[in-house]
Formats: structure tokens, sequence, C-alpha cells
């Protein structure tokens, strides 16, 4: 059994050195650590150069390709059965590999692994410790994992760093630049079409929130963009995940709701059409294609922005 553990970078310089040295002294030793460097402008690639004799180096010069090109690229380099990516900004504890491998070598035949995460800042302070950890290992069918992703933890039952996948998963269920921000997500859906999942409940590793991630960068109504036209892709592609339910649906639809009412509020309280445009089109589009309803005080709002107009309903949500 062996591990590889790929770190995708993109102008990392401020925690890439963290993040491999807990790559570099796993208990158990990852067979290999590969650096995939989306073409960095800052030093990321010489503080790796560094460690150039325990690490293998890759570097995109057609890049930068996107955040989930990136992973992608990583996962194709790395040779060994299991692969866990590492995000440049995150942390392994120590013993990840080793608590995964004494699971994996007793269910051989499932292909996906997690741990939850302890969030952290950017000075690396716990500001968040999942409460449903309690040390045993758990079996999920597709559904399951689904519903547990969904309705465990904040937001979810895990993050990136701490997953482990059998490279063959990943020639036949890649992460798509289609699912746009939450591409991680769109992956963990699916993955159970193709395997069973491991989860062991201790939090073997460390998602850090900060104002340079992928998230952190965006102003807020960049973001609400993404998520609204994200969980929106999520529903036009439904069917084709027969592991989905009802309430993975519902989900869905509450997401797209709540993201395509922000949009719409905030073009109206900014005053920018765009926006606005963008979110009367996604509410109508959820409302004639998916059924969607909205509550009594989003259609409220609905309601005064075509009484009052853009002008006066702007100045009532500055107020």
């Amino acid at each position: 059994m062996t591990f590889s553990i790929v770190i995708p970078t993109y102008n990392g310089a401020d925690y890439i050195e963290k993040a491999l040295h807990t790559a570099l002294y796993q208990t158990r030793k990852a067979d290999e650590i590969i650096i995939s460097d989306d073409n960095s402008s800052d030093n990321t690639i010489e503080i790796c150069k560094k460690y150039s004799d325990k690490i293998k180096i890759y570097i995109n010069e057609n890049g930068p390709s996107g955040f989930v090109n990136g992973w992608n690229y990583a996962i194709k380099r790395a040779t060994s059965e299991y692969i866990c990516i590492l995000h440049q900004d995150d942390l392994l504890s120590y013993n990840l590999l080793e608590e995964a491998e004494k699971v994996l070598k007793l269910h051989k035949d499932i292909k996906h692994l997690f741990v939850p995460c302890y969030y952290i800042d950017s000075s690396d302070n716990i500001i968040y410790t999942p409460d449903y950890c309690d040390g045993t290992v758990k079996i999920y069918s597709a559904q399951e994992y689904i519903h547990a992703y969904q309705t465990i933890g904040s937001p979810h039952i895990h993050r990136c760093p701490g997953t482990i996948t059998h490279r063959s998963i990943f020639k036949i269920c890649q992460y798509r630049t289609e699912a746009g921000h939450i591409a991680d997500d769109d992956f963990f859906y699916r993955v159970g079409q193709f395997t069973n999942i491991i989860g062991i409940m201790k939090p073997l590793a460390y998602y850090r929130i900060h104002n340079k991630s992928e998230t952190g960068h965006l102003n807020n109504n960049d973001l609400i963009k993404r998520l609204t036209s994200d969980y929106i892709f999520q529903l036009e592609h439904f069917k084709e995940n027969n592991a989905f339910t009802e309430s993975a649906y519902e989900y869905f639809i509450d997401k797209a709701k709540h993201f395509s009412f922000d949009e719409f509020f905030m073009g109206i309280k900014y005053k920018d059409d765009v926006l606005e445009n963008k979110g009367k089109n996604d509410i109508d589009l959820l409302k004639n294609k998916y059924k969607a309803k909205y509550n009594t005080l989003m259609n409220l709002f609905f309601f005064t922005r075509k009484i009052l107009g853009v002008k006066l309903t702007s100045y009532i949500c500055n107020i």
C-alpha cells in the first residue's frame, strides 16, 4: 500500500512551508510528496526547492490555469495507489497516514477515506473544533455519505485536507471545473457512485480560513454570484447522480434560493444593475424551472422593489 501527498500550489508562499512540514514528517512516511505549481509569481517554488531532495516539483509554465485544473494536474503526477490532496495553506496531523493505512488495510475494497478537520486562522489558532468526533470508524454508502456531508459539521462533515482516494477513482471521477467554487463538494457527491466511503471520526487535518484563500480573496458580491451559479449547476446535473435523494435536491434548492436572493438584494442595496439583473434572472429560473418557493419575507422584498422602484428600495436597504 503506497501513498502520495500532492500539494497544488499557486502563489502560496505564506503557508506552503508549514503545509510541507506536515507532509514530510508523517509518522508513516509518504511514499511520494509532489508539489504541482501553477506558475506562481511569488517565491513559492524557491521555498519548495529547499526540500528538493525529499519531494518532486512540477511547474505548469502555461499557468495559472485555475484552482480546479491545478488539483487535477497534481493528481495526474502521482504514482502511488492512494492520493492525499493537501492544499498549500492547510495542514495534516502528523499521524494521518498511519491512521489511514490501518483502516484501509482492513477495508481494501473501499477507495475513498476522509477525516474531519479543525479550522485554523492565519496564525494557526484553532477557531473551530468538530464536536461530532468520537474516534470511531464509519462506513458510508453513497447516499449516507451525501447526507452526512450536507447535514453534519460547519458547513460539512469534512473538507479537502485529510481526504485520501485510490488512484483508480480519478480515472472515472475527476474534479470538474464546471462545478466552480464548490468543485470539491461536487467530487465528494459523485465519488460514492464508485465506492463506499470510510470516515475516521478524529480531527486529523487543519483547514485554514484566511483572506488570501480561494474564498477569502473574493469580495462578497463576487462570491455570491459564483455560489448561485454553482448550486444551479448542481440542480442542472442532479439526475446524473443516482445517489442523490429528495433531501439532497432540497439542499441544493435552498442554497440556490439563498444566494440568488442575496444577489438581488445586494444588487439593489448597492445599485449594481448587473448583480440585480443576475439575481432576478436566477430567481426566475429557479421559480419557473425548479418550482422554487421563496419565503414570505423574500416575496415581500420582491413586491417592495416592484412598487417602490430601485432608488427608494435601495434607500430603505441602507437605513
